[in-house]
């Protein structure tokens, strides 16, 4: 971000001597990173900035002016208009264009965000996709972690939240491993059916169902701790185990469906 692009520009106040008159003016000074990360309030006011001095002594050239003023488009006023924001914790003031706050505010959380999960340890990544928007990422013990709205906002809550998600997919992947042998004894009793049919025994029956009510508590626990994270598109597990669980989750269904249960 560059400050020549009055993007967030920093504000000073200064006094025109010979008046007396306390103004506000856009700063030159370079501004870093650090600097636009925190909590902000926004003043009620909204002001205009001054290309050069007024010829009627009204204003002078970087002086932000009051935008309810009267208004003459003889190019001395920008035509856009700027909202002040004032840093909580350091009190300082920032002019930020309305069609900038966004990309500010997303710019201001991932630099952030960035900063808390390398406290924490972790290398940041960049993606650097021709066709895609390219995002940062980190790599924990079990999942690729994008540097997003979710993600702030969740380490915001917790602290934790990563070390949490980490033991979240190691308990759901030792689940979804459980379902191995579950698959294969109502692949069994299915391949029974499908040869048998009406004539299979009342035990081989009566051992199916129990398989798939066994199977069924099984798939409960699993979908229960698929609901913690529901909904967040933010990581991707590095071993997703897809195919264990939809041959699974079609034996079960297919079991059901004949059983009746």
């Amino acid at each position: 971000m560059k400050e020549k692009d009055l993007k967030l520009q920093q504000i000073v106040h200064d006094t025109i001597v010979e008046t007396k008159r306390p103004v506000l003016f856009m700063s030159n000074e370079p501004l870093n990173d650090d600097e636009i990360i925190g909590s902000y309030s926004s003043t009620p006011i909204t002001y205009r900035y001054a290309r050069r001095d007024d010829r009627r002594g009204k204003y002078i050239e970087s002086e932000l002016v009051d935008s309810s003023l009267e208004y003459n488009n003889d190019g001395s006023l920008s035509e856009t208009i700027y909202s002040i924001y004032k840093n909580d914790s350091s009190g300082k003031l920032y002019a930020v264009k309305d069609e900038s706050l966004k990309s500010i505010t997303d710019y201001a959380k991932t630099k952030e965000l960035i900063k808390i999960v390398e406290k924490q340890g972790y290398k940041v990544c960049q993606t650097n996709e021709a066709y895609y928007e390219n995002y940062y990422y980190i790599k924990s013990k079990t999942c690729e972690i994008k540097l997003d709205n979710w993600t702030y906002n969740e380490l915001k809550k917790n602290p934790s939240y990563i070390s949490l998600l980490d033991n979240y997919q190691i308990k759901l992947r030792s689940l979804v491993q459980q379902t191995v042998p579950h698959s294969k004894n109502l692949d069994k009793y299915l391949g029974l059916y499908r040869i048998q049919r009406n004539k299979m025994s009342t035990a081989n029956i009566n051992a199916w169902k129990n398989a798939t009510s066994q199977a069924q508590k099984l798939n409960d626990q699993i979908s229960k701790l698929g609901e913690q994270y529901a909904g967040n598109y933010s990581f991707k597990p590095f071993d997703q185990m897809t195919s264990l669980r939809r041959q699974f989750t079609d034996n079960l269904g297919a079991s059901k469906g004949v059983l009746g249960m």
